[in-house]
């Protein structure tokens, strides 16, 4: 679905608004930005899906990336990265390697964390360890 099309870095950006309901299945490249209603199946091989604050999802999501600011029920998997922002539902069950739930946000269902995440929780806790084995302080 190509609504707009940008002209400085040739992506594609499609939105559905609010009060705009689609039923089936919905295929995309870059991004969509979701206000309105989906029910059935959204798919991107590596594009970033938006749940706005209005946005209701009873589908099935297989993206790249997906943040949501709204509600989502189904289950998904996002190849790279998982977001629940504060005003997030999301009721389903979830594999990604990377999750970020907010203060605020509901995550009902099972997640599941690939081998690539481990990876980079492995790398992170070399990182913030010195050469004793203590843990170094954050820059907060």
């Amino acid at each position: 679905m190509k609504l707009v099309k940008g002209e400085t870095n040739n992506s594609d950006f499609g939105w559905i608004g609010r009060g705009v309901e689609v039923t089936g299945d919905v295929a995309f490249a870059d991004r969509l930005q979701v206000d309105g209603k989906v029910t059935g199946k959204l798919t991107s091989e590596s594009g970033t899906l938006i749940v706005g604050e209005s946005g209701q999802l009873d589908t099935q999501i297989d993206v790249g990336v997906c943040v949501v600011h709204g509600e989502l029920r189904g289950n998904l998997i996002a190849r790279s990265k998982l977001e629940i922002r504060r005003t997030g539902r999301v009721h389903g069950d979830v594999i990604t390697p990377v999750l970020l739930v907010e203060e605020g946000a509901v995550f009902n269902g099972a997640i599941k964390m690939t081998q690539e995440a481990s990876g980079r929780l492995e790398e992170v806790r070399k990182s913030s360890v010195d050469s004793e084995g203590r843990r170094l302080a954050s820059g907060a």
